[in-house]
């Protein structure tokens, strides 16, 4: 059976919103305890951090629950049902982490808008899918050329749509050998929604110690130079 294409992973991915509004972030930082009104508000919150680690750590497991979901969906058929959305179930996986990745980005101060902040925040999901130095130049390269053809109109979800398909692509080859318990029909759905939770788990848990390093780093340089 064919692979599903493009148009159908960018169909499901729709259910997914990529592109985070820090509005959102904003509203359960404050219902957390939080006094924030701006991205920039984060970098003043290290004696609150532990406020924003349960957030984490909140944002961590939803995204783990969706992506075991999806893992179960995929395996629980056997063989036709594996092959059919296999694509689908790591491309909707890698998109959870990526709505993981820009939330606690936000939390620990990227603003989304400020593009270096945000090249941060993609070389950080990155890293923790497992993407080496190699991999992730050619991923940028392909990025670029992608870019290239975009029309200005809808040009920055295109960008996350095809950031997320690109990542998926490569994704799925370096853990396919792994989901290979998918194709066996009774056990398949279980050990689908086992690996992809751990496999979310494990990224997201990079993610938080990424993130909180560059968060101290930045607010030590920041005492340094007030002092």
């Amino acid at each position: 059976m064919a692979e599903p294409d493009d148009k159908s992973l960018a169909k499901k991915l729709k259910e997914i919103v990529l592109d985070v509004d820090p509005e959102g972030v904003f509203k359960d930082a404050r219902a957390a305890g939080l006094e924030v009104m701006k991205v920039e508000d984060f970098r003043g919150q290290a004696h609150n951090y532990w406020r924003i680690e349960d957030l984490m750590r909140q944002y961590t497991r939803r995204a783990a629950r969706f992506s075991a979901a999806s893992g179960a969906t995929s395996g629980v058929g056997g063989v036709p049902t594996a092959v059919a959305l296999g694509g689908i179930d790591v491309a909707h996986m890698a998109a959870q982490l990526y709505w993981l990745c820009q939330r606690l980005a936000i939390l620990n101060g990227f603003d989304p808008r400020n593009p270096l902040q945000r090249e941060r925040t993609e070389e950080i999901y990155l890293l923790a899918l497992g993407f080496d130095t190699a991999a992730r130049a050619a991923l940028k390269q392909q990025l670029l050329h992608a870019a290239s053809k975009a029309g200005k109109s809808g040009a920055r979800s295109n960008y996350i749509l095809k950031f997320i398909l690109i990542v998926a692509e490569k994704l799925g080859a370096k853990i396919t050998t792994k989901q290979a318990a998918k194709f066996i029909p009774l056990v398949g759905g279980a050990f689908g929604a086992t690996l992809n939770y751990t496999f979310a788990r494990g990224a997201a848990n990079k993610m938080l110690d990424a993130f909180k390093n560059d968060y101290f780093r930045t607010w030590q340089a920041g005492s340094r130079g007030g002092g």
